[in-house]
């Protein structure tokens, strides 16, 4: 099914999970849209962060994971291996083997994270994701292109934990002022910038 942009949005299944996937199949480094555990991926179009892709001819897919607590999914999961499968095949299925930029929020950042130490990406932007201690040690050692969007105002995830993450990875921690967990709603255009700002380094300063 088409909808009011050139995205194209349909429900995929694996396993027993089936669940809306909003894709823009085009050339070059794709995004993979990993929204939080209180969201589905209508956030990333409700910041119009898929309207700036869509102008800008980005290719994406915004996936409504299993994990989410109102994703639209036939069955939800938290277990984060089915989520992590689940979003390989969902975003294998459109653009096959081709590393993306994964885009993660909290509990989508940690999965990001996870994705990445099985599936090979381009970079990762994750916003105040949550529990970066247990996947620490393996990001030492793994040669990462990771960027840290966190809110001063965020209640939920330690800055501190962040911080030694960064700091231990050579990740890139941005602080944004006036925002809280979800900085995305609070500072949408910020985002946005901060975001293409990213995936450009990606494409024309690639590992």
């Amino acid at each position: 099914m088409e909808n009011g942009l050139n995205m194209r949005e349909e429900m995929f299944g694996y396993g027993d999970n089936r669940c809306r996937v909003v894709y823009e199949q085009r050339l070059g480094i794709p995004i993979l849209l990993l929204h939080g555990y209180s969201f589905t991926s209508d956030v990333w179009r409700d910041i119009g962060l898929m309207e700036e892709l869509d102008k800008r001819r980005i290719p994406y897919i915004s996936i409504d994971m299993p994990y989410g607590r109102v994703s639209k999914c036939i069955k939800h999961t938290r277990s984060i291996e089915e989520n992590i499968a689940f979003a390989r095949k969902a975003y294998k299925a459109v653009f096959d083997e081709t590393p993306p930029m994964v885009v993660g929020a909290s509990l989508g950042g940690y999965t990001a994270l996870k994705y990445a130490m099985s599936n090979p990406v381009a970079g990762l932007l994750l916003v105040a994701p949550v529990n970066v201690s247990e996947v620490l040690d393996y990001y030492r050692k793994a040669r990462a292109r990771i960027r840290i969007l966190y809110g001063e105002n965020d209640d939920i995830v330690d800055v501190e934990e962040l911080r030694e993450f960064a700091f231990s990875t050579g990740s890139e921690l941005v602080f944004y002022d006036n925002a809280g967990h979800a900085l995305y709603l609070d500072q949408p255009a910020r985002f946005v910038r901060d975001l293409l700002e990213f995936y450009e380094k990606l494409v024309f300063k690639p590992v």
